[in-house]
């Protein structure tokens, strides 16, 4: 298991295929899924499989969960990856359990995972789209320093697109 990132809250790392299910109760979860795709099991249970295959690409990029440090409970999952529609475009997203909700993890870890793609990985950019009734997302969004950027038909959708750049 690889450690990505480790903030004083989280700890960001690759999944085990231990931690299948844990990455499956997401999906099944209405309140988390409001504003993304949804998936039946069949659906969660491949992209689970495909993540773990895509850590032996070692890009440095990948999807991956979020662990509370103080108890290790599971927060939730987060990626920095190319995007399924625009494959030129690395796309930050995340998903955290109710219960974190309103707590400034969101922010915590979307800052953190803005510094590693820009600094650490030697990204130039990364993107983000969220719902357009997702105020809470765009806001944890700009405070890790994306700004608007127009709108990407991602995901089958017309999406508002959040972007972030390295300072030169």
């Amino acid at each position: 298991m690889k450690i990505i990132i480790q903030t004083s809250r989280l700890l960001i790392r690759e999944f085990t295929p231990e931690d299948e299910n844990i990455s499956i109760i997401l999906d099944e979860d209405e309140r988390l899924t409001q504003y993304v795709k949804k998936r039946n099991l069949q659906e969660s249970r491949q992209v689970f499989k495909d993540t773990l295959k895509e850590y032996k690409n070692q890009s440095g990029l990948g999807r991956w969960g979020i662990f509370n440090i103080a108890d290790n409970d599971f927060i939730g999952v987060c990626m920095l990856k190319p995007n399924e529609s625009d494959g030129n475009s690395i796309e930050l997203g995340y998903r955290l359990h109710f219960k974190y909700w309103g707590s400034g993890i969101a922010t915590e870890l979307a800052q953190a995972l803005v510094f590693y793609g820009l600094n650490e990985v030697g990204l130039k950019e990364i993107c983000a789209v969220t719902h357009p009734d997702n105020a809470a997302s765009q806001r944890v969004l700009s405070k890790a320093g994306f700004v608007p950027n127009g709108r990407a038909f991602w995901y089958g959708e017309d999406l508002p697109l959040f972007k972030v750049s390295k300072a030169v």
